[in-house]
């Protein structure tokens, strides 16, 4: 007897069970995916609202400056661009931080603080001490080069922590506090290169010496958080850490890992040789001489790393099931990109990605597993990320649970109701 064959159209897809389609929707890592998901049948749907996930593979905002109607945001899972219309808040500004849920910090001229979320246009409500942000630097008005956030901008306790382009000076300012404004504290002789909020606590990494700092933070008489005093933390800087001299420095993150203070510092052995990375993590010492070390990180287990200059860098779960395009144990930073450099005309092997709609081609660089010159130390598989355009370098955002149509616009979900905006016309309807 023949074998009955059943056809793909006769199988009843809402009738899966829900450990099941979990199991499906863990699989899928893209903001788009996860659209399709729920877009199968109503019990996709609630089986998707019912089963945690890890958050979405971060999306890469192409252009700091928002002069335009839309932002450009490229996909890794899906490999193209996708349009976001801009909230009106972001015109004419210029973005300098990111936190999850896709919350941007971004500062207009002159010098004036929005904290928006680009998919929901949703504002955190700011006083005027708490927008403005036109400090005075050696060279005149001091600019801003990052806002960090302790928890999300919604919750009262969020305290933001700037870091200026000087370098020298922290400033730090509280949602929940309209009039205090901001408080900056400077470290006499000390530059930082990285902040980080990490178990409740700032710490600051310095460049070049890589002396790491953690800040007590008060109040003053306003309720405005303060730095109180900025302890150097007694690390042993002889167990594995390049130092200025012996190589070719580039530049180092800070950011937690597995529950521990972290560093991956971007060098390169001579000047002819390609970067790699080292990441190394904080640990208590054995000896009396110091407290800490820095222990040296040989993998990343089932984890990848994301770094960025413009945005606190992250750690995010692989999950198995997940498509190639991001993978376990391997580094994704956002750059600059210096055609003119030694690097660019001898070792790079660049990647057309995609094109935004303003022109920009995204471009990616797979950099070397070994130092290939003698060296043979095993190094972390990195991808480097870029862009055609001199607004600065792309930055990573990590975003809600968004929904997208086919055309690639996002549909922005404001409480209960929806909005999809295409083509200039507004549809809306609530749910």
């Amino acid at each position: 007897m023949a074998a009955a064959h059943t056809s793909s159209r006769d199988v009843d897809w809402s009738s899966l069970l829900d450990d099941l389609l979990g199991m499906i929707r863990s699989r899928v890592a893209s903001p788009r995916g996860r659209v399709r998901f729920t877009a199968v049948c109503r019990s996709w749907r609630a089986a998707a609202s019912q089963h945690i996930v890890t958050p979405a593979l971060p999306l890469l905002v192409l252009s700091l400056d928002a002069w335009g109607k839309r932002k450009d945001l490229y996909c890794h899972d899906e490999g193209r661009v996708f349009h976001v219309p801009l909230p009106s808040k972001l015109h004419k500004t210029r973005f300098c931080g990111t936190y999850d849920g896709g919350w941007i910090a971004a500062i207009t001229r002159p010098s004036t603080l929005g904290i928006v979320n680009l998919f929901s246009s949703l504002e955190v409500v700011l006083s005027t001490k708490q927008r403005d942000m036109a400090w005075q630097g050696r060279n005149g008005r001091r600019l801003i080069r990052r806002i960090i956030f302790s928890e999300a901008p919604t919750s009262s306790g969020c305290i933001l922590a700037a870091l200026s382009t000087d370098h020298d000076k922290v400033a730090l300012c509280r949602v929940g506090c309209p009039d205090g404004g901001w408080t900056i504290h400077g470290c006499d002789r000390e530059k930082f290169c990285d902040i980080v909020f990490h178990h409740g606590e700032l710490y600051g990494l310095t460049r070049r010496s890589e002396k790491l700092f953690k800040f007590d933070i008060g109040v003053n008489q306003d309720g405005a958080p303060v730095v109180t005093a900025a302890h150097p933390l007694d690390v042993d800087q002889s167990c594995g850490v390049p130092i200025e001299g012996s190589y070719i420095y580039f530049t180092t993150y800070i950011f937690g890992l597995h529950g521990k203070l972290a560093m991956a510092m971007m060098t390169r052995w001579f000047q002819n040789h390609n970067p790699f990375f080292q990441v190394f993590e904080l640990a208590v010492t054995t000896d009396d001489a110091h407290d800490y070390e820095w222990k040296e990180v040989c993998t990343l287990g089932d984890c990848a790393l994301f770094l960025g200059q413009t945005c606190s860098s992250r750690v995010v779960h692989v999950q198995e099931g997940w498509r190639a395009v991001v993978e376990k144990n391997h580094i994704y930073y956002s750059n600059y990109r210096n055609t003119e450099s030694k690097e660019y005309q001898e070792f790079n092997e660049e990647v057309y990605l995609a094109r935004s709609g303003y022109g920009d081609d995204i471009y990616c660089r797979k950099d070397a597993i070994t130092d290939g010159h003698g060296h043979g130390k095993e190094l972390f598989p990195s991808v480097r990320y870029y862009t055609t355009s001199h607004t600065g370098c792309p930055m990573w955002c990590f975003p809600p649970d968004v929904k997208f149509d086919s055309q690639g616009f996002i549909l922005m979900r404001r409480f209960k109701r929806f909005t999809l905006i295409h083509f200039g016309i507004i549809f809306t309807w609530v749910v």
